[in-house]
């Protein structure tokens, strides 16, 4: 799927209810015919939750259900899909406050939900090629992850990476074996793993971009700050869905590190 810039703008935009009526009906309409980006609502609905819970401290059962329903849609390429995930995302807009007085540690990440974040092959429709080794085991990892056999899920991660080396499905198991990784407080194995991510992924791919983010925040987590900055500073510089966070962890990293304040618009 090719980059759309100004979709992923204007779907953060939306999230953060900057959008009218007229804009938010024109922005249905591009998700309608561009259901790849079902996956950037679903990080945007992440980041969210993640500090919804954080300021809450717990999870409620509506979020289970739509870790589950969000489970669906990832391996649901309908046209409707798109519609549906819009109305999660303005549900979870009516819960989400952000605290700009948060510290580093607040706005870093300590835990990716996988169900929202994991990658899978998508299902493919009429016409389209059939799905090769390397995108049928990266489903059977997925699936294997969010019912909790994790240690198989890594050991069909291996297999991919081991097997599929030049495979896109291979950069994606990457991706996955770090979020397991990091989820697992290994924070150096994850930090291996997503600087494989952000070394084989395309240039200006949504991929590389989570690469980034996710590597950025294990440097954080191993109090490497320096390399934290670069990490997120290249996310930043994508100007994606990950641009605002990323800035705001950047305004705390330039104050940590003495770096002169730098302007993150």
């Amino acid at each position: 799927m090719a980059r759309d810039v100004e979709l992923e703008k204007q779907i953060d935009a939306y999230v953060k209810g900057h959008l009218t009526e007229k804009q938010a009906q024109e922005l249905w309409e591009e998700l309608l015919k561009n259901p790849g980006y079902i996956e950037l609502l679903n990080t945007e609905i992440s980041l969210r939750n993640m500090v919804t819970e954080a300021d809450s401290g717990k999870s409620s059962s509506g979020t289970k259900q739509r870790h589950a329903l969000i489970h669906s849609l990832q391996n649901s390429w309908k046209w409707a899909a798109a519609a549906v995930a819009i109305v999660i995302v303005a549900v979870a807009v009516n819960f989400f406050l952000m605290d700009t007085e948060q510290t580093l540690d607040e706005l870093a990440l300590n835990e990716i939900p996988l169900s929202e974040s994991l990658a899978s092959a998508p299902a493919l429709r009429s016409g389209q090629a059939r799905s090769t080794p390397g995108d049928s085991l990266l489903n059977r990892g997925f699936k294997e992850a969010i019912s909790g056999n994790i240690s198989k899920a890594m050991e069909l991660y291996d297999v991919i990476i081991q097997e599929y080396p030049d495979q896109p499905s291979a950069v994606q198991a990457y991706l996955n074996r770090g979020i397991i990784q990091f989820n697992r407080y290994n924070y150096e194995g994850a930090i291996v793993s997503f600087k494989e991510v952000v070394g084989k992924a395309e240039e200006q791919s949504f991929l590389r971009e989570k690469g980034y983010w996710y590597l950025g925040n294990a440097y954080i987590n191993t109090d490497s700050l320096s390399r934290a900055h670069e990490a997120i500073f290249e996310v930043y510089s994508m100007e994606g869905v990950y641009r605002n966070p990323a800035g705001d962890i950047l305004q705390k990293l330039d104050k940590q590190l003495g770096n002169p304040p730098g302007k993150y618009d």
